[in-house]
C-alpha cells in the first residue's frame, strides 16, 4: 500500500508518497514537472490547465488561485477545488506516479469545523478521488515532525511538550503536543491569516501607485484571470524578497507586467525594505484593521495562553511563509524559553506528514480491529472462569458480612421496636434494602482488595493475549501493558450492582429469616420464646401449632405474626454477628454461587468480561507508533 500526501496550499501544492512498511521518509513527486506546484488552475480548449500551464503560454480562461482561502466564504471557489484536483489526478496518473490502490490523504485547515471538512471530502470524491482522507494540516505537520530523519529533532525535548506552527498562505495553524503523544494533541489555528494576504496587499500598493490605475482596475473588475494572473506574480516578487533577505541586507526586487486585455497596461510590482515593513505594520482590510505583524503577534500570544500550563519547551516552525524571518522573531517573543526550529523544506513538510498520517491511521486502525476480533469477552470469560474459584470464597465472605451489617442488622432494630410489625414485612424490606446496599459505592469500594488480589493473578494470561496483537502491528507493548488495579490507570472493577434478585441473594435472604424463626422458636419449635409467664404461653402455642401443622408451617405463621414487642427482644443481633454465624452463612452463600451454571457466576463473568473488554479497547484507542 501507498500513501499519497496532497497538500492543496492557497499558493503552492506539493505531494509525497509513502510505502507501506518504508525506512525512507516521503518522497515528493513531481507535478507537472515541478516538485511545488502553483495552486492555479483554469481551462484552454475545453482542457483543465493547472500551474504554470494555466498562465503562461496564453493567459488560460477561468484562471483562479487562492481558492482554498476562498473555500469557507465562497462557494464559487467550490468548482475550482474541483478543477484543480481534478487535473493534479490526471497529472499523476499519466506520469504512472498513482494508481487506483492509492490512498490519498488531503490536509486542511486546524480551524475548519465538521461541516467544512465533509464539504471538501465531497468535492474531492467529485474529482475523482476514491476515499479521500481528510486530516488538519497542524497533525500531519507534527506526525512529519516526529517521524522525519531530516529533522534534527531532541526527542527528549519533543517528549515533554512541542507547537508546531504551520504557516502557509491562507493559514496558520498550530499542533500542540504534550508527552510526545499524538493522542495528546491539540489542534487550533486562524483560518484567515496566511502570507496570501501580503501577496493581495503588495498587488493592491502596485495598483495605487500605478499612472493607469483605473485601466488596470477595470481590467481587473472585468476578467478574474488577469487579476489573478498579477497575484501569482506579486507572490513571486515577495518570496523572492524574502528568499533572498536570509543573506542580503537590503534585496530589492523588481519586475513589470504587461496586462494585455483592453490595450496594454503595464505595472510595476517592487519589494524592498521599505516597504516589506509598510506592508507588514499598516491596517489591512484583510485583518479588520490590523497589521500583519499585529495580527500574527495576537496569534501566537494566544497560543501561548492556551499552552501555558506546559508551555512548549520546542516551538517547530512548517509552511513556505514560515521562511519569512519576522516570522520566526515573533515566536521568539512569544515563546522565549521555547527552542526554535525550521523544517528544512518547510513547503514540503505538509505533503511528507499527510503520507506519513494515512500509514499511521491504517496501521492503528488495523490494530484496534484486531484487538476487537481477537480480545473477544468469550476469550476473557473462559480466562474468569478457570480463575473464579480463587475469587468466590472471599466474595462471599465480604457480601454476606456487608449485607449482615448494612442491610439485616439496622431493619432488625426496626422490626424489634415495632417499625416493622412481621417478619414478612421484614423480608420484603430486607431484599429492597439488600439491592440498594449492592448498588451503592460501599459495595464496590469492599469488594475491591479481593478483586485486585484476583486480577493480579489474571494479568499475565490476560497480557498473552494482547501482547502478539502489538508485535503485528509495531505497537509497542508498553502501550498496551495492563495495570487493572484500582491504583493503575486501568481499573476494571466488579460491579455488584446487577446481583441483586439473584439465587445467591435469595439464599442469604432465607438465611437471615431463619436464624430469626429459630430463635423465636428455640430451633425446634417447642421451646419458650421468651421467658416469663407470657413466654410460657407464648411457647406452649407454639409447640401446639407445630405439633399439628409441623415446623413449615409455624414458620409461615410466625413470618405473618404480629408479635408483641416483649416476644421480639431476642439476641438476634449477637446470633447474627457470631463467628459461627457469619461462616455458616459464607458458606451458604459460597454454595450458592460457586457452581460453574449459576446465575451469580455467569453474571460475574460477563461483567468483568464486558468491563474488561471496554477497558482494552479504550487503551487501544489511545495506543500510537512510537517516536523513534
Amino acid at each position: 500500500m501507498r500513501y499519497i500526501g496532497f497538500d492543496m496550499g492557497d499558493g503552492e501544492s506539493a505531494v509525497a508518497a509513502f510505502e507501506q512498511g518504508s525506512l525512507i521518509e516521503p518522497v515528493v513527486l513531481p507535478l507537472c514537472g515541478v516538485r511545488s506546484l502553483l495552486s492555479a488552475v483554469g481551462m484552454r480548449s475545453g482542457e483543465i490547465v493547472i500551474g504554470e500551464r494555466a498562465y503562461t503560454d496564453a493567459l488560460a480562461d477561468q484562471l483562479s488561485v487562492r481558492f482554498k482561502s476562498r473555500f469557507t466564504t465562497d462557494p464559487a471557489s467550490h468548482e475550482d477545488v474541483v478543477r484543480f484536483v481534478r487535473g493534479v489526478l490526471r497529472d499523476l496518473i499519466n506520469s504512472g506516479a498513482f494508481s487506483g490502490d492509492d490512498q490519498f490523504i488531503v490536509g486542511c485547515p486546524a480551524g475548519w469545523d465538521a461541516a467544512a471538512r465533509a464539504r471538501y471530502r465531497e468535492l474531492l470524491l467529485k474529482a475523482g478521488v476514491r476515499q479521500p482522507q481528510v486530516i488538519s494540516e497542524s497533525r500531519a505537520a507534527f506526525l512529519y515532525a516526529k517521524y522525519a530523519h531530516t529533522v534534527a529533532l531532541d526527542m527528549d525535548i519533543l517528549n515533554e511538550s512541542a507547537l508546531v506552527a504551520d504557516m502557509g498562505s491562507s493559514t496558520l495553524d498550530y499542533a500542540y503536543i504534550v508527552d510526545g503523544r499524538e493522542t495528546g494533541i491539540g489542534t487550533f489555528g486562524e483560518t484567515a491569516l496566511g502570507g496570501g494576504i501580503l501577496d493581495a496587499a503588495l498587488l493592491r500598493t502596485a495598483v495605487e501607485a500605478s499612472r493607469e490605475r483605473r485601466q488596470i482596475e477595470a481590467v481587473f473588475e472585468e476578467c478574474r484571470s488577469w487579476y489573478s494572473y498579477c497575484e501569482i506574480e506579486a507572490r513571486r516578487v515577495k518570496e523572492e524578497y524574502f528568499t533572498r533577505l536570509a543573506c542580503e541586507t537590503a534585496p530589492v526586487v523588481k519586475k513589470t507586467i504587461r496586462i494585455c486585455y483592453d490595450g496594454v497596461q503595464k505595472l510595476m510590482l517592487e519589494m524592498n525594505n521599505d516597504l516589506a515593513q509598510r506592508l507588514t505594520a499598516s491596517p489591512l482590510p484583510e485583518l479588520n484593521g490590523q497589521s500583519f505583524t499585529q495580527a500574527v503577534r495576537h496569534s501566537l500570544q494566544n497560543a501561548a495562553r492556551l499552552t501555558a500550563q506546559r508551555s512548549p519547551r520546542l516551538l517547530l516552525l512548517t509552511g513556505g511563509a514560515s521562511r519569512m524571518p519576522f516570522f520566526r522573531e515573533l515566536c521568539q517573543e512569544s515563546f522565549e524559553n521555547a527552542v526554535i526550529i525550521s523544517c528544512p523544506e518547510p513547503e514540503f513538510s505538509i505533503a511528507k506528514g499527510l503520507a506519513y498520517a494515512g500509514w499511521v491511521d491504517d496501521n492503528l486502525r488495523a490494530f484496534r480491529e484486531a484487538i476487537q476480533k481477537e480480545v473477544t469477552p468469550e476469550r476473557i470469560a473462559v480466562i474468569a472462569n478457570r480463575a473464579m474459584p480463587s475469587l468466590l470464597p472471599s466474595v462471599a465472605g465480604i457480601l454476606s458480612d456487608l449485607l449482615i451489617d448494612e442491610a439485616v442488622l439496622p431493619l432488625l432494630e426496626q422490626w424489634k421496636r415495632g417499625g416493622i410489625r412481621t417478619l414478612e414485612q421484614l423480608e420484603e424490606q430486607l431484599t429492597a434494602r439488600m439491592e440498594r446496599v449492592l448498588a451503592s459505592p460501599m459495595a464496590q469500594e469492599a469488594l475491591a482488595p479481593a478483586v485486585e488480589t484476583w486480577l493480579e493473578g489474571l494479568t499475565a494470561e490476560l497480557q498473552a493475549l494482547i501482547d502478539p496483537i502489538c508485535d503485528r502491528y509495531e505497537v509497542p507493548r508498553r502501550q498496551m501493558k495492563l495495570n487493572l488495579t484500582a491504583s493503575g490507570a486501568g481499573h476494571v472493577a466488579v460491579n455488584a450492582a446487577g446481583w441483586a434478585g439473584l439465587p445467591a441473594m435469595g439464599t442469604l435472604l432465607g438465611a437471615v429469616v431463619s436464624v430469626i424463626t429459630g430463635l423465636l422458636c428455640g430451633g425446634s419449635g417447642i421451646s419458650l420464646v421468651a421467658a416469663g409467664p407470657l413466654g410460657f404461653l407464648a411457647g406452649a402455642v407454639i409447640g401446639a401449632v407445630a405439633s399439628l401443622l409441623g415446623w413449615t408451617a409455624l414458620s409461615d405463621l410466625l413470618k405473618k405474626a404480629d408479635l408483641p414487642l416483649l416476644l421480639r427482644r431476642l439476641p438476634v443481633e449477637s446470633r447474627l454477628r457470631s463467628q459461627q454465624n457469619r461462616r455458616d452463612m459464607q458458606k451458604k452463600l459460597l454454595d450458592a454461587i460457586s457452581p460453574e451454571d449459576s446465575d451469580f457466576r455467569r453474571q460475574l463473568s460477563d461483567g468483568f468480561s464486558r468491563a474488561f473488554s471496554a477497558h482494552v479497547y479504550a487503551i487501544a484507542q489511545a495506543a500510537e507508533i512510537p517516536i523513534e
